[in-house]
Parts: structure tokens; C-alpha cells; sequence
């Protein structure tokens, strides 16, 4: 297929019933990506928090008397210091415009951010990086539901739900640009672990299908053109390069190298075409489609070019001051002498650097391990010292990132070019002040969250939007599907169209059932 539009993207996910529907409603215009804007991102990444996360202990967008009713005193855990009071929040850099900056707890000190005991680094990185300049927040976003499964449903795709009614955001972008990058980027859309769940292909081609990109090693088999790696190859590897058809043998304008049995195979759909239903032919169809991304990428040595390329580089060469208290591994933490210690997350994100720096895919889905699914009365002790700690190793990925060049972009840096979304798929409980002034401190699932937006074409150091004393969301501006703006608390489909408009996409060129508009304030400009 040239390109499979979202017409045809939708129609596999949705069935032919519901795609009808969505056809005479006018809902489904053309969906080919448009030409390159500068400042428009060709990448997206997903870093998903697993079981539910607390980000107003990482950014807070609360007033600062809002901030002991609903933030405990500070205390410590594993003699890792938590929680604060309005005196310890600092903003990252001035306002921009009418929204509140980027605002978070100095646990760290400021003469020696590496110090420890009363203070502690974490959180430190993005002052370090300077990642209010590519950064904002979004809250009080309703997931519609508090159920794990269906959450996590619902920040993939918009829609709360038992099963998928739209298509994961990763697989709409990794559609919207195969045209564009179909000869370079051999694998579209590439997950490098989900440990608490990954997003579904729903039967949809191939290049809009999470394909599990764990390790090296795990790739070597099928795509290595080393012939130690996969000896029972040799004879059959042999490849073409000729004009790439369609199903019905039309040329695509595309060019694609092909063994033998992979040409007899292409060619098969062909005099099949027509001589039954619709559903068969769309089956067809999208055969041929994923046969020839499986050609693609089996014609790229990825494995070479995985093993070429540095994954995580200046960190390791360029070791930032305030993680020298800290072990060895770049992307790790520690608790008092030791007694926690984060490890497994270095392979990930360097997997995951490694395939954006070489260029392989457009959108790539990261687990960051740590479950936030603690349900205890340490829970909230749990997210504060933990959450901070596992987004400050979201700042370095960022950091390593911006000192990063973008492959084919003079003058741009990889977070320049990718939109980096971190994200859970809800909340856990707020803590109250009661009349003593204890606190009450649940530790439950919770139906609103925020979701951090970074990288190309996201508005500098905001936030938007914000929480009650109860953790419920407040209203904020919303362009809705008809053009016009009003004002309700965002809901995840909301999440989703604002990621889609940042990376490009026009209103009329995606549809998420029930609804959906973009939030003002979140896209550069």
C-alpha cells in the first residue's frame, strides 16, 4: 500500500459497521501527513509510569495555601526526605504568559545539588537541563474510569474501555508518517517494554503495530545481516531492489529490495482481488500491506545499525555533578546508605535512545518499571520519594536527548524532533488535613492524572490546568471539534488530539469516539 490512509487505518480498527457510520457523518477526510514545518516533531514517545502516579509531588500547580491542605508535613522515607510545604517550591524559570511555570520542590541544595541526608538531588534535572524551555504539564485530566485495564486503554487512545475503539496514539502518528519516512524507518512503531501493558495493534498492518524491540540480542535472529548471527539464512537472503506495488500492482512511487519467495508472495493478492466480499478484499489488502514492512524491514541490517549507534552518550561521557552521590548507572537512584537501589532501567532507555538516534522509528513506547499500584499507608511516602526519583531520570533521557543532533535536521536536537509524553494511566488518592491537623492519606485508584508534555513544538515551562484541595480536575480552555473554545475539565481524548495537533495533525484527519478537542496552552504558539 502507498499509504494506508486513516480511512483504511480506522476501518481495520473499527469494523466496517462503525466505519459506515463515521463515513456519513463526514468524519473521515483524507489523512496523508503534509509537508515538514520546522518546528513540528517527527517522533513520538511515550514513557508510561506504571499503576498510577502522584505528579503534583513532582510539579505543583496548586496555590500556596492550597498546599498544606492536601501535601503533609515534611517527613522521611527509607531517610529519603518527602513532602513539603509551600516555602520549599520554586518556580524553574518566570511565568510564560497567563499560566503558571513549572513549579516543584527544591528538596536538592542549592550551593551543592549533589548533597544528601536532609536534601536530596532528585527532581534537580530539569534545573540542570534547563527543561522548562522545551516542557509543560497538563492536569486534572478525567481518565473516565478507575479501573487499571481500561485506564490504561484510555491514555493510549482516548476512550475508556474493555477493548480498543480507537487506535493507540503510537500507531495513528506511525501511520499519519509511513509515507514520509516508509524507506528509513523500518520499524514504525516499536515497543521496548511494557511491563503493566502495551498498546494494541488491534489487527491493524504492520507498520502501525507495536513490535517488541526488548534488546540486541532479541533482534539478532531475524534482523541481523551477519551471517554468525542467522546461518540458516544464507541462500535465501538474497535480495532485488525494484518499484514497490500495491495490492491491486500499482506502484507506490516507493522503491523495495525483496527475496524471491517475498516477490511470489506480494504478488499473490492481486488476481484474489475482487473476487469476493469487501471484508476479504480489505483483509487482502492489508496482507499485502504488512508483508511489504516485514520486507522493509528484513532489506535493514537493524541490528548493525543498533549496534553503531551510542544510546546513552553524554551522560556517561558528561556525567551531570549532582548524580556523582549516586551509583554508577545513569539512570538509577539510591535511598539513604543503599537500602533501595533502582536498577533495570538502563537497558530500557538505552534501547530506546539507540533507536531514535539511528533513526529506525517513529514511535516508541517505554515502561519505566517502577508500579506505583503500592495500596498502602506508606503509599504516599512511596510516590513522593519514588515518583520524583523516576522523573528525574525522565529528565536525563531529556537531557541526553537536547544534546543530541536530530538525524537529517542541521541545527535541531533530538528533543527538538520527538514529542516526549510521560504518562500513567491514572492517579492514586490525595491526601486531606483533618481538623487536628493529621492527615488522612488513602491509597487508591484515581480517575484524574496529568500527563507531561516535552519536546518539539510544546510551549515552554506551563502548566496547565490544575487540581482541587480533593484532586478533582478544573475547568481549562479547549478548542473543541466545531472550532469553537469553552471551558471543562480535560478529559484523556483531549490528551490524545493535543499530542496529535502538536505533532501536525489537523482536527479532521483522526476521530476518537465520544468526542475530543485540543487544550490551549500546551502547543508552541
Amino acid at each position: 500500500m502507498p499509504n494506508t490512509s486513516r480511512r483504511t487505518l480506522l476501518k481495520w480498527a473499527l469494523g466496517a459497521g462503525q466505519f459506515a457510520l463515521l463515513d456519513r457523518a463526514g468524519l473521515l477526510g483524507a489523512g496523508l501527513a503534509h509537508a515538514a514545518d520546522a518546528d513540528v516533531p517527527s517522533r513520538l514517545v511515550v514513557l508510561y509510569v506504571p499503576g498510577g502516579f502522584r505528579p503534583a509531588y513532582c510539579f505543583t500547580p496548586m496555590e500556596d495555601s492550597e498546599i498544606p491542605l492536601c501535601v503533609p508535613g515534611s517527613s522521611n522515607f527509607s531517610s529519603e526526605p518527602v513532602f513539603y510545604d509551600a516555602s520549599k517550591v520554586v518556580n524553574l524559570a518566570p511565568a510564560n504568559g497567563a499560566y503558571k511555570p513549572l513549579r516543584t520542590w527544591q528538596s536538592w541544595n542549592p550551593q551543592d545539588p549533589a548533597a544528601r541526608g536532609a536534601f536530596s538531588p532528585l527532581m534537580y534535572g530539569y534545573q540542570h537541563f534547563a527543561l522548562h524551555e522545551q516542557l509543560s504539564v497538563l492536569h486534572g485530566i478525567d481518565q473516565g474510569t478507575n479501573d487499571h485495564a481500561s485506564a490504561f486503554i484510555s491514555a493510549m487512545c482516548g476512550v475508556a474501555g474493555a477493548d480498543y475503539r480507537a487506535p493507540a496514539m503510537h500507531s495513528v502518528i506511525a501511520n499519519h508518517l509511513y509515507a514520509r519516512h516508509r524507506e528509513t524507518r523500518p520499524l514504525p512503531f516499536v515497543v521496548v517494554a511494557g511491563d503493566r501493558g502495551v498498546p494494541s495493534g488491534m489487527g491493524l498492518p504492520s507498520h502501525a503495530s507495536p513490535v517488541g524491540v526488548p534488546s540486541i540480542d532479541a533482534l539478532k535472529p531475524m534482523l541481523s545481516g551477519k551471517a554468525a548471527d542467522n546461518a540458516w539464512w544464507s541462500g535465501l537472503e538474497a535480495r532485488t531492489e525494484g518499484a514497490e506495488l500495491d495490492a491491486r500492482g500499482a506502484p507506490t512511487g516507493a522503491q523495495l529490495k525483496t527475496t524471491t519467495v517475498e516477490r511470489y508472495s506480494l504478488a499473490r493478492a492481486q488476481p484474489l482481488l475482487g473476487r469476493s466480499t469487501a471484508k476479504v478484499d480489505n483483509y487482502l489488502e492489508g496482507l499485502h500491506g504488512s508483508l511489504s514492512s516485514v520486507s522493509r524491514v528484513l532489506a535493514t541490517d537493524v541490528v548493525s545499525l543498533l549496534e553503531g549507534t551510542k544510546g546513552i552518550d553524554t551522560l556517561k561521557t558528561n556525567r551531570p555533578a549532582y548524580l556523582s552521590s549516586y551509583l554508577n548507572e545513569t539512570f538509577t537512584y539510591t535511598f539513604g546508605n543503599a537500602n533501595f537501589h533502582l536498577t533495570g532501567l538502563d537497558p530500557r532507555m538505552d534501547m530506546a535512545l539507540r533507536l531514535l538516534k539511528s533513526d529506525l522509528c517513529t514511535s516508541v513506547h517505554v515502561s519505566l518499571r517502577m508500579d506505583f499500584d503500592t495500596h498502602s499507608g506508606a503509599g504516599h511516602a512511596f510516590s513522593c520519594a519514588h515518583g520524583r526519583g523516576l522523573m528525574d531520570c525522565v529528565a536525563r533521557f531529556l537531557g541526553e536527548m537536547k544534546a543530541t543532533p536530530a538525524p537529517g535536521k542541521p541545527g535541531k536536537t533530538l528533543l527538538d524532533d520527538t514529542l516526549v509524553l510521560v504518562m500513567s494511566e491514572f492517579g492514586r488518592s490525595w491526601a486531606s488535613r483533618a481538623n487536628d491537623g493529621s492527615y488522612n492519606l488513602p491509597d487508591d485508584h484515581h480517575p484524574y492524572t496529568s500527563v507531561f508534555f516535552a519536546g518539539g513544538n510544546v510551549a515552554a515551562n506551563r502548566q496547565v490546568g490544575t487540581y482541587t484541595t480533593r484532586g478533582l480536575g478544573v475547568p481549562v480552555d479547549i478548542i473543541e471539534e466545531t472550532g469553537q473554545t469553552q471551558k471543562r475539565v480535560p478529559r484523556s481524548a483531549d490528551v490524545v488530539t493535543t499530542a496529535l495537533r502538536i505533532m501536525g495533525m489537523e482536527p479532521n484527519e483522526f476521530f476518537i469516539p465520544g468526542g475530543y478537542g485540543e487544550v490551549v496552552g500546551l502547543r508552541k504558539g
